[in-house]
């Protein structure tokens, strides 16, 4: 993956979505049967707000602990349109993975929905895609370099480098994805990249 690939290359199309008309109770039962952490709101197949499963954290303070079921208490008393995030923040499809990462931390947000020209919803890309393309891409790069005479281990540069990508990557999950930790893991990534391709294994080889 490059920074200036399209996001479709790394978003992921089968994306479930509500419509801002379901009985809102709909949210918990979806978010129950389905692991999923994010999840558009639509109208006439556009994009209004956005859920996720932070938003029903936050709901939980407010849910019966006993009598009717948090279900049915949404239902009676709350609609989608009060529980999402609004406005919706979205992305083309045809706009570039950079784009995307720079709205997430701009916002701070961890997901976008992704539109085509008419608006309409056609998938999503969250932080973890943006990361497993980038993850699999430096890997790539990096297990190709070549081997250094003498280096029984792969390489001191290209292990390093890896190594350098998978902490950046880590930190950046568990550590609240903020901009600068979105800077570090694009810095490690780019120096991974740039070690450069391997060539092709001497004649008679057996790898």
């Amino acid at each position: 993956m490059h920074p200036t690939d399209p996001v479709r290359r790394v978003m992921t199309e089968a994306v479930l979505s509500i419509d801002v008309d379901e009985p809102a109770g709909e949210v918990l039962r979806q978010f129950a049967a389905y692991p999923i952490h994010h999840m558009p709101v639509v109208s006439d197949g556009k994009v209004v707000g956005m859920l996720s499963s932070a938003d029903l954290m936050k709901l939980d303070a407010f849910l019966p602990r006993q009598g009717t079921t948090p279900i049915d208490y949404l239902n009676r008393h709350m609609r989608i349109d009060k529980m999402m995030q609004k406005p919706a923040i979205t992305i083309e499809d045809r706009e570039t993975v950079h784009t995307a990462a720079s709205l997430m931390a701009q916002h701070g947000i961890h997901a976008l929905p992704v539109v085509n020209r008419q608006e309409r919803l056609i998938g999503i890309v969250t932080t973890t895609d943006i990361i497993n393309a980038a993850l699999h891409s430096a890997t790539a790069t990096t297990l190709d370099q070549p081997v250094a005479p003498g280096d029984q281990h792969g390489g001191g540069s290209r292990l390093q480098a890896l190594e350098a990508v998978l902490a950046a990557a880590d930190r950046y999950l568990s550590a609240g994805q903020d901009e600068r930790l979105h800077s570090q893991l694009l810095k490690a990534i780019e120096h991974a990249k740039r070690l450069g391709p391997a060539p092709p294994p001497p004649a008679g080889s057996m790898l």
